[in-house]
């Protein structure tokens, strides 16, 4: 689940961040170095929209899965309409301050006194690229919640159609029609329109969990988005403010207006290369809420033990890369104007790439806490993370190392954050944390004793007799009634040979998940497949004819369980069962 997730989610965010990454080389290549700097000036304002577009999507995104977990699809459907409401309002403000006082927020941001000749370039860019950041927010909402729907297809589609106009575009603007900064822009934008209408037709499909209606929205739901989703919101802020203290310091050095670019092009990689690493970070975002709304402690302890070793594997994977490619890849940003710009910012993307191997650790432990719900760790990490341990070491050192100040604060940022990730670890066991279970964070009390729950994996119809069997001593040793005992060991049964007939293949890649757990007096059964969407209740209703005998299994199921809810999410079919 984990695998298949990120990859999606991966390209959407890439599919976010690659109109600007475009623009920077294009601009880099063929505008020239004043074009750059003032495009490095105003990085942080683009970052700073990122703000709602984090904290309604993952507010969003962890609400949502909660609440699938949790079985409860009219209130994902409800956070999910009350989302998009806000989000046009909240995305038409935006571009509308970015359009009437685009010459002052390019002043402020330091396109002022001796930098004032990059005033026109910032305020023409600010003009194009506003209309982009509505289609930004909606389709970073997409991102997951068209994985929850299964049709992470789209969001691939969406990406290479956009990837493609936006290069077109910009060669075109730039060789072409010369349009300037303003139309390096417009072709963002008009990119960002088109990928967005591809991920809308989505909700034109029958088949989806998440369909709009003003019916039952609730100011709740709102605020409970904006909660969950303050975390990220924070991240995004203090990004923004980071990246402007770090211009002021270039702008200060001798260098000025190089040292500027040069920040411009690290903060451009930055914003591509983080992608991969802030996808698996989401993914584990939105598994984590799912994990909560279902209270399952073992599987909170595999998505830690995956999202560690996955951080840690493509973090140190992108550092190499990127540490031995260097040269090449700023070279990409710059022409033979630009060659000291192009030289000081291939030395900082050397050191920049040191702290991606733990770059990826780091803000994957943060996206954790947040699924998770543990706000109050979530939002003190992000600021310390993509802030005060980055621009406090700068400011200190700024004086003594120059631009290179700026380059080491990201490797010492990263390693304090780790250092605080343990020592909070730490304080929660009150012992050393060695193992990964001491790093689950998890809210007491989670979830029901380990010794009340059953749960096992079967991958073919001659496990299922035994899994059976196995239950049915479950309950009887939980002093479980002989009809409760005999019913959910029938529900097993039943469920699970529906399950291996209509999804399991030939190729043994199929699995089914089984679940039991006792509290109190209730029992609920899980069970959860990769195999096809398939609805077994609704295929008995759909088949229904006068034989009594016919489906009597589900039938049985349905006429004496407390509830029975199906959702097909991520590519899973999940079926739980109350007793």
């Amino acid at each position: 689940m984990f695998r298949n997730s990120v990859i999606s989610i991966i390209a959407a965010v890439i599919a976010v961040m690659l109109g600007v990454v475009i623009d920077g080389i294009v601009i880099g290549r063929f505008l020239g170095p004043e074009s750059m700097a003032a495009y490095g000036l105003i990085m942080p304002y683009i970052n700073l929209g990122t703000v709602f577009s984090s904290v309604l999507s993952s507010g969003v995104q962890v609400i949502c899965a909660q609440r699938i977990g949790e079985g409860n699809i009219k209130g994902a459907r409800q956070a999910f309409s009350v989302c998009m409401v806000a989000t046009f309002i909240i995305s038409a403000i935006l571009t509308a301050v970015t359009v009437i006082w685009r010459s002052e927020i390019a002043s402020i941001l330091g396109a002022n006194g001796n930098s004032s000749v990059l005033l026109p370039y910032a305020a023409d860019y600010l003009l194009g690229v506003a209309f982009a950041m509505p289609p930004t927010i909606f389709m970073l909402e997409f991102n997951s919640l068209m994985r929850l729907d299964g049709d992470a297809g789209r969001v691939i589609v969406a990406v290479a159609v956009m990837t493609v106009l936006d290069i077109a575009g910009d060669l075109l603007n730039a060789l072409v029609i010369h349009g300037g900064m303003l139309g390096m822009g417009l072709t963002t934008t008009i990119s960002y329109l088109t990928a967005l209408v591809i991920m809308l037709l989505h909700f034109r499909r029958k088949d989806i969990v998440f369909r709009f209606s003003f019916h039952g929205m609730s100011i709740k739901d709102l605020r409970d988005i904006l909660i969950t989703g303050s975390s990220s919101a924070v991240g995004s802020g203090s990004s923004a403010l980071r990246n402007a203290v770090l211009n002021r310091i270039m702008i200060a050095t001798v260098l000025s207006g190089t040292a500027v670019g040069a920040l411009g092009i690290l903060n451009t990689v930055y914003n591509f290369t983080s992608c991969v690493l802030i996808g698996i970070g989401m993914t584990t975002a939105m598994i984590a809420g799912m994990v909560l709304g279902e209270q399952d402690r073992t599987t909170a302890e595999q998505l830690v033990r995956t999202t560690v070793r996955t951080s840690l594997l493509l973090g140190t994977g992108l550092g190499i890369i990127l540490f031995v490619f260097a040269e090449p890849v700023a070279g990409l940003f710059g022409n033979k104007d630009g060659a000291a710009m192009v030289s000081l910012a291939a030395r900082g993307l050397r050191l920049y790439a040191v702290s991606l191997v733990l770059f990826g650790l780091n803000n994957s432990f943060v996206n954790y806490l947040q699924g998770m719900r543990r706000m109050k760790h979530s939002v003190i990490l992000n600021f310390l993370h993509n802030f005060l341990y980055i621009a406090i070491p700068a400011l200190a050192l700024a004086d003594l190392m120059d631009t290179d100040a700026v380059w080491i604060s990201y490797i010492i940022g990263e390693v304090l954050t780790l250092l605080t990730i343990v020592i909070l670890a730490a304080v929660q066991k009150k012992g050393v944390p060695f193992r990964i279970r001491d790093y689950l964070f998890l809210s007491e009390p989670f979830g029901v004793p380990e010794s009340e729950v059953y749960e096992t994996t079967i991958t073919d119809r001659s496990q299922l007799i035994h899994v059976s069997g196995q239950v049915a001593e479950f309950c009887a040793s939980r002093e479980a009634t002989p009809k409760q005992a005999m019913l959910l060991s029938l529900f097993v049964e039943e469920l699970g040979n529906n399950v291996i007939d209509f999804g399991f293949t030939e190729d043994g890649k199929k699995s089914l998940d089984i679940r039991l757990v006792h509290q109190g007096d209730e029992w609920t059964l899980r069970l959860r497949d990769n195999c096809s969407a398939f609805d077994q209740t609704e295929w008995v209703r759909l088949h229904e004819n006068d034989d009594p005998s016919a489906n009597i299994g589900i039938r049985i199921v349905c006429s004496t369980a407390k509830e029975v809810e199906y959702v097909s999410t991520m590519n899973l079919n999940i079926l739980t069962v109350r007793l």
